[in-house]
């Protein structure tokens, strides 16, 4: 097709009827450059658009909310700017005050006829998963991708969807910046290692602390890489996951999947939105998922339920409230075993057996729920807030494996209590703009918290099993812990509570098209406190400290974006955990300094993004004493590297998604010559381990001439990492490839999709941490129908 063709010096044109102009219509534009944003009024609108590129670089539009005639919002997106729009037989044409004239723009339309070319929605299929727009980006909040000075990635629903992902750990392995965490085949998953540290997760913006989550009733992933305490309070130095939930749709939609997510897991999702009203003031958005069966993995059963109801209420043109719920179950039977004090890595237990006991589960309830509020008070003034709860009760009986010369292992059995816990998070900035002559500013005052309270049972079992070489029976008395003595009453009491407080201001300053700065710091305030059963503190801390942050940025051309970033991040203290000889201790906070250059390009239907960074970090590690080792800080982790990504349309039959990271990672100034020069490993106590080397490439191509039909595939590379801080044990690098393909169609004229999904199509069995094996082969599929 002849539109990758079309100069880069003009937009696409988007027709539809010119009757719309005078009709209000409901509008959700975020503050970006103007180009984007003029585009995005027009799909928004139903109107037609002409607007030379050149005229618009270097602009950045308002933020638009709420039910306005395309002419009015118009006035708005140009209003400050040297630009005046006309209409003529349905079109909008955008041009310089003083005169462009309209015989230097193109109109472009398909082989003499007056169709003209739609712009994909950004991250579908059509687009090659390409992100225009970032959700989140803290204070500065939603931006252009490409003009957001710091490494990142978005993986859209659509691209969700159609790689099967159940859970978080297939996206993080197809993910260029991220080495998955624990496989989700035991009980954790969760967080991945960016950077070479375990990475922070969020849900709309806002930190909690996840296991796992579900993919059904989210609309995209954004994981930024490295520190970033100003933008988040991230409590990870090695960058953040922000799962963003669906939003309410303009348009009724209601899609249908039925599906396997690998041995008899079947599982039905709805996924249901639009208006309650005409007028367009009232939306919602619902999820709704059940799944149940064994997994691919002998002796292995999950269950899933999920709920999820998103609401838009426009109480005025300018006043946006978004409520949010979200319920979700999840139960597993025999999870994979965790093993420690391998030496020897070239020994993978079988991926296709969990090596712990039937009778051993984990079980979660989580609620969430929360709401966001904009307000546009003027057109220079906006007041951003929102809040999260998120309760959760789970109980998880832990198996961890410890092997023996003669293949045999020795095994710990953990009987626990169900225990709940409880986080809120919330925030509120504010924004205003204004100009100092020629130089505009878009200055942000923020504040935000985030509380969290943990719980715990006095009533635990540890049971210790020798020489095993399958299942044993249930324990009914325990070496360790409480359950075996009768005299201690089983109660549940507060063991921890976590508050981090936080004080923002920057400043986004435009000086002219090409140059730009963003500065801002943080004041950050960490309250840490654990207690024993009868409510005294056990230990505790509280630090302040400010976090400073500085970007410049230069844009030598409208598609090319370069950036220079520094950045602090403030960590709250490691709590050690029960397997260290200090078991309880809380850490000191530490602080760590980032340095990251970059250039963004988007260009003919792709984004490539480049990225050199620094981090230098306190460093913390198991000090692998027998027969109990010691976790400690001493001295400073250096990791320094490269990230390059694409993402995006590379023929008009190809889309492709890859990168790669290369990193140098060393501890220095450490008092211990044993570690001293050596690779660092994972700066907390789980999660897998830093690599210096991560090679990715997915890839879907569309069949010439039969393009309903997508072939799809993958192949991700890890490098090796080290197993303890002594590199005398590594774990091995691995290969996972995948191959798949969907088909579209019309049955019974609503439009239908099947999709086939072969993850880890060799069954490769590797180490994803130093504790737990990787997925095995799954085959997935579903079939899926729009009504």
């Amino acid at each position: 097709m002849k539109k990758r063709m079309i100069p880069l010096a003009l937009s696409a044109i988007i027709a539809l009827s010119a009757q719309s102009y005078a009709k209000s219509v409901e509008l959700d534009i975020a503050s970006q450059p103007l180009s984007s944003a003029l585009s995005k009024l027009a799909e928004q609108s139903g109107m037609s658009l002409l607007v030379s590129q050149d005229v618009v670089a270097g602009k950045t539009a308002p933020a638009l909310k709420g039910a306005m005639e395309p002419s009015a919002a118009l006035a708005k997106l140009l209003a400050g700017t040297d630009l005046e729009a006309s209409t003529k037989d349905g079109t909008i044409t955008v041009r310089k005050a003083e005169g462009t004239s309209e015989q230097s723009l193109e109109k472009i339309t398909l082989a003499g006829t007056q169709e003209a070319i739609v712009k994909p929605k950004e991250g579908s299929a059509e687009a090659g998963y390409k992100v225009d727009t970032v959700k989140n980006v803290g204070p500065w909040g939603e931006r252009s991708l490409q003009d957001t000075p710091y490494s990142m990635t978005s993986q859209s629903a659509e691209l969700i969807q159609n790689v099967e992902a159940r859970d978080e750990y297939q996206l993080f392995m197809m993910n260029p910046l991220t080495t998955p965490g624990y496989s989700t085949t035991t009980m954790d998953g969760g967080a991945p290692t960016i950077r070479g540290f375990q990475a922070s997760t969020f849900v709309d913006g806002n930190q909690v602390n996840l296991s796992s989550t579900s993919l059904v009733d989210k609309e995209r992933v954004e994981i930024i890489s490295g520190a970033q305490s100003f933008l988040n309070d991230s409590t990870s130095v090695g960058g953040s996951v922000n799962y963003v939930f669906k939003r309410p749709t303009t348009e009724r939609l209601t899609e249908i999947t039925v599906g396997n997510y690998g041995g008899s897991q079947y599982y039905a999702h709805a996924d249901l939105g639009g208006m309650i009203d005409k007028e367009g003031k009232f939306g919602y958005r619902i999820n709704v998922m059940t799944e149940k069966g064994d997994t691919n993995i002998d002796d292995q059963h999950s269950e899933k339920q999920l709920a999820t109801i998103a609401l838009d209420w426009h109480i005025t043109n300018d006043l946006l409230l978004q409520p949010i719920y979200s319920y979700t179950y999840n139960r597993m039977d025999n999870p994979s075993a965790y093993w420690n004090g391998i030496t020897d890595y070239s020994w993978v237990p079988d991926n296709d057996k969990t090596y712990g006991e039937p009778y051993s589960y984990y079980e979660s309830a989580v609620k969430m729920y929360g709401s966001k509020l904009t307000w546009n008070a003027t057109d220079w003034l906006t007041l951003r807030a929102d809040y999260l709860r998120r309760d959760s009760k789970g109980v998880s009986d832990r198996v961890i494996n410890y092997l023996n010369t003669d293949g045999s292992w020795n095994q710990f059995y953990y009987n626990y209590k169900p225990t709940p816990s409880n986080e809120d998070t919330g925030k509120i900035y504010l924004d205003a703009k204004f100009n100092t002559g020629s130089i505009s500013h878009k200055t942000v005052i923020g504040y935000s918290i985030d509380h969290r309270t943990g719980y715990t049972n006095t009533k635990y079992g540890i049971a210790r099993l020798y020489n095993l070489t399958g299942y044993v029976d249930q324990p009914s008395t325990y070496l360790y812990g409480t359950l075996s003595n009768s005299s201690i009453a089983e109660l549940e009491y507060k063991n921890s509570e976590f508050q981090r407080n936080a004080f923002k201001i920057g400043d986004d300053i435009s000086f002219n098209e090409q140059w730009s700065l963003l500065i801002g710091a943080s004041h950050s305030n960490l309250v840490q406190k654990n207690f024993n059963s009868s409510g005294a503190i056990t230990s505790d801390y509280d630090k302040s400290t400010w976090t400073p942050t500085v970007s410049l940025l230069y844009k030598p051309l409208p598609w090319i974006t370069t950036y220079a970033t520094y950045i602090e991040a403030l960590e709250n203290g490691t709590i050690v955990s029960g397997t260290y000889t200090n078991a309880g201790e809380v850490l000191d906070p530490t602080v760590s300094k980032q340095y990251e250059i970059g250039v963004k390009t988007d260009i003919n239907d792709m984004l490539i993004t480049a990225a050199l960074f620094r981090l230098d970090k306190v460093n913390q590690y198991s000090d692998n004493a027998t027969p109990i080792p010691t976790y400690v800080q001493d001295g400073r982790q250096i990791h320094q590297g490269l990230e390059l990504t694409a993402t995006g349309k590379a023929t008009d039959n190809l889309t492709i998604m890859g990168g790669i990271t290369l990193a140098h990672q060393r501890v220095e100034k450490s008092n211990n010559p044993a570690i001293e020069g050596n690779r660092p490993t994972l700066a907390s106590t789980s999660g897998s381990q830093p690599t210096e080397q991560l090679y990715k490439l997915y890839a879907e191509y569309a069949i010439p001439g039969f393009t309903n039909l997508i072939l799809t595939g993958g192949v991700y590379y890890a490098g090796n990492s080290a197993a303890n801080a002594q590199n005398t044990a590594w774990v091995p690098s691995y290969t996972v490839a995948d191959a798949g393909a969907r088909y579209s169609t019309k049955i019974a004229g609503y439009d239908t999709t099947f999709r086939l999904n072969i993850q880890n199509v060799t069954d490769e069995e590797y180490w994803s941490s130093t504790s737990t094996v990787g997925n095995p082969r799954t085959v997935a599929f579903s079939a899926n129908m729009k009504f």
